[in-house]
C-alpha cells in the first residue's frame, strides 16, 4: 500500500516528466548564455550530459512503464540528486573559467536553481531534500572558490553565509508552500466527505419521504374513491361524500407539496412539454374554484383574452397546479369583494395575473413570501391552515418552465400574483374519450386490497369488466388464461414487482403480450417512469389515484391501441 510520501514522490516524478520540454528549453538557453563564460566545449559537454540524463529519467519513469514495473523510490531520489549535480556543475565550470565574473554568473545560476527546486518539489519532502542537497554543496564550493580567488577569507565567509541563508530561507518557503498544498488537500477531502454526507442525508430523506408517501397514498386513494361513490348516491350522502372528498384532496395536496419540495431540493423536479387546450384549462380551473368563492360571497371572474389558441405546448399539470394555488390563496385571504384571473398574451408569452381585494401585505411580508414553510403572519397557519410551501413550489415550477412568478401588494389594497411563461402554439391534442368502454376488460394487479377496491369503485360506473389479482405472480397467471384490454399494474409489490411482471409478460408469447400496461406508482420520479418504460409499460398514473387521471390514462392507451383492443375482444 502506498503511503502519502510515496504518492507525493510519484506526483513529483510525473510533474517532471510533463515538464521535460520546458527543462530542456531552459537548459539550452543556459548552455548558449554560459558558453562565452565557461567555454563552448564545456557548455556543449554539459548540455549533452544533461540531455542524456533527462532521456534516462524519461525512460525509467514513463507512466506506462512505471505501471508495468514500478520503480523504487530510492532510484527516483538518486535520479533527482544526480540531476541537480549535473545541472549545478555549470556554475562551477563558469567560476573556474572566469574567476570573479564567473563567480557572479555561477552564484546567480545556483540561486535560480535553488528557487526552481522549491517550486518543483512541493509535494514531496524527500524529493526536495534529494534535489536541494547538491545545490547546497555547490554553494559551499562556491564559497571556497571565492576565498581562493579573492585571497582572503572575508569574501569566502560572506558567500558561504549567503549560501546558507539562501538554502534556509528556501526551505522555509518550501515548507509554507507544502503546508498550503496539504491544507488544500485536506480541505478538498473534508469537502468531499461533507458532500457525500449531505448526499447520503438527502438520499435517506428522499427514501423516507418516498416510503411514507407510498404508504399514505393507498388510504388516500381509497378515501377519494369511496367519497366519489358516496357522492353518486345523491341526497345527504352526496354532501357527506363531498366533505370526505374535499378532506382527501387536501391530504393529497399536502402530500404532493412535500414530495415536490423534496424533489426540488434534490434537483430532480422535471416538467414536460405536451400539447394541451389552454382555454379549456383556464376555464376548468376558474369553474372549479367558483363554487368555493361563492361560499364566501366572493366574485370569481376571468378577464383578458377573449379568444385563446386551441392548443399550446407546455406542462398543463404544473400550470394548473400553479393557478390552483394562486386562486386558492386569493379566495382564502379575501374576506369580501372579488378574485380576478386576468390572462394576457405577448407573442408566445402568456401572463396569468391573479388579483384580490384582500387585506394586502406589508413589504416585510412580501420579502419572505416565497420562502419554504413561511406564511404572511404567525396566525396564518392557525386561521387558514396550509404548510407555507405552495408559493415557494409554484415559483420554482414557474422557473423550471422558463418563466417566473412575482407578487405585488400594498397593505389594505389587495395583492396581485403574476405568472409569466412561454407557451408556443401546438397541434391540438386529442381529448380522451371513455364513452364506449362497456365491454373493456381490465386486469387490476395490486397487493393492497384497499387499492383494488378503490380502482373498482372508480371504474365500475363506466361498466368495465374488472378482474383483480393480489400479486404479480397471480396477475401473470390470470393474464396467461384470458385476454384483457388494459392491465393496471402496481409498480412496488413484494416478491415480484410490477416492472418484472411486465417484462415477463412481454417476453412470453400469449394472449396479453401486447396488452397496454398502465403503471400505478407513488414515486413519480423521472427515473422511476423511465424504468417502467424500459420494462414495457405503456402509461402511468400517480398514487393516490385520481379518478379523472385514471380514466384519461385508460382512454389514451385504448385510443393508441384500438386495433389490438378489438382483436382482444374477438
Amino acid at each position: 500500500m502506498k503511503t502519502a510520501s510515496d504518492l507525493g514522490l510519484a506526483k513529483t516524478m510525473l510533474a517532471r516528466r510533463n515538464g521535460l520540454r520546458t527543462r530542456m528549453m531552459f537548459a539550452a538557453i543556459y548552455a548558449v548564455a554560459f558558453a562565452p563564460v565557461a567555454g563552448w566545449a564545456p557548455s556543449a559537454l554539459w548540455i549533452a550530459g544533461y540531455s542524456l540524463l533527462q532521456a534516462a529519467e524519461y525512460y525509467l519513469f514513463a507512466s506506462e512503464r512505471a505501471r508495468a514495473r514500478p520503480v523504487r523510490g530510492s532510484l527516483a531520489l538518486a535520479m533527482l540528486a544526480l540531476n541537480s549535480m549535473v545541472y549545478g556543475s555549470l556554475a562551477v565550470l563558469a567560476i573556474l573559467s572566469q574567476g570573479a565574473w564567473g563567480l557572479t554568473c555561477g552564484g546567480l545560476f545556483l540561486a535560480g536553481a535553488v528557487l526552481n527546486t522549491v517550486v518543483t518539489n512541493q509535494r514531496s519532502q524527500a524529493a526536495y531534500v534529494a534535489s536541494m542537497a547538491p545545490f547546497g554543496v555547490y554553494l559551499l564550493i562556491t564559497a571556497g572558490l571565492a576565498w581562493t580567488i579573492s585571497g582572503t577569507s572575508t569574501y569566502g565567509v560572506a558567500v558561504g553565509i549567503v549560501g546558507v541563508l539562501l538554502v534556509f530561507s528556501s526551505t522555509i518557503l518550501w515548507r509554507a508552500a507544502a503546508d498550503g498544498i496539504e491544507g488544500q488537500r485536506r480541505a478538498r477531502e473534508e469537502a468531499e466527505r461533507g458532500r457525500h454526507a449531505a448526499e447520503a442525508a438527502a438520499d435517506a430523506k428522499s427514501a423516507f419521504i418516498a416510503m411514507v408517501s407510498h404508504e399514505l397514498r393507498t388510504p388516500i386513494s381509497a378515501i377519494l374513491a369511496g367519497a366519489e361513490a358516496i357522492e353518486r348516491r345523491g341526497g345527504q350522502d352526496a354532501s357527506d361524500g363531498a366533505l370526505i372528498a374535499e378532506s382527501g384532496r387536501m391530504m393529497r395536496t399536502l402530500l404532493n407539496d412535500l414530495l415536490d419540495l423534496s424533489k426540488m431540493e434534490a434537483g430532480r423536479m422535471r416538467v414536460e412539454t405536451i400539447a394541451f387546450d389552454l382555454a379549456g384549462l383556464v376555464n376548468d380551473t376558474t369553474a372549479f374554484w367558483r363554487a368555493e368563492a361563492e361560499k364566501k360571497g366572493l366574485t370569481l371572474e376571468r378577464l383578458g383574452l377573449k379568444a385563446m389558441p386551441g392548443a399550446v405546448a407546455g406542462d398543463p399539470t404544473r400550470l394548473r397546479q400553479i393557478l390552483n394555488n394562486l386562486i386558492s390563496n386569493a379566495i382564502k385571504f379575501t374576506p369580501s369583494g372579488a378574485v380576478t384571473l386576468t390572462v394576457t398574451q405577448q407573442g408566445d408569452v402568456y401572463g396569468f395575473a391573479v388579483s384580490d381585494t384582500g387585506r394586502g401585505m406589508t413589504p416585510e411580508e412580501l420579502s419572505r413570501l416565497f420562502a419554504s414553510f413561511e406564511q404572511g403572519q404567525v396566525s396564518t397557519a392557525r386561521t387558514h391552515g396550509g404548510t407555507g410551501l405552495g408559493l415557494s413550489i409554484s415559483r420554482e415550477l414557474a422557473r423550471l418552465m422558463g418563466g417566473d412568478l412575482t407578487a405585488a401588494s400594498l397593505a389594505g389594497q389587495g395583492a396581485v400574483f403574476t405568472l409569466a411563461i412561454e407557451l408556443p402554439d401546438a397541434a391540438a391534442a386529442a381529448a380522451p374519450d371513455l364513452a364506449d368502454v362497456a365491454e373493456v376488460r381490465v386486469l387490476v394487479v395490486d397487493d393492497h386490497e384497499i387499492n383494488r377496491r378503490a380502482v373498482a369503485l372508480m371504474l365500475e360506473p363506466f361498466g368495465m369488466d374488472l378482474i383483480a389479482a393480489a400479486s404479480a405472480a397471480e396477475g401473470l397467471e390470470i393474464a396467461a388464461a384470458q385476454p384483457f384490454d388494459v392491465i393496471l399494474m402496481d409498480v412496488y409489490m413484494p416478491e415480484m414487482d410490477g416492472r418484472e411482471a411486465c417484462r415477463r409478460l412481454r417476453a412470453t408469447a400469449g394472449l396479453n403480450q401486447g396488452t397496454p400496461v398502465i403503471a400505478c406508482t407513488a414515486s413519480g420520479s423521472d427515473q422511476d417512469w423511465a424504468d417502467c418504460v424500459a420494462a414495457g409499460m405503456t402509461d402511468h398514473v400517480a398514487k393516490p389515484i385520481d379518478p379523472g387521471a385514471l380514466s384519461a390514462a385508460i382512454a389514451r392507451v385504448l385510443a393508441s391501441g384500438e386495433e389490438s383492443v378489438v382483436a382482444a375482444r374477438a
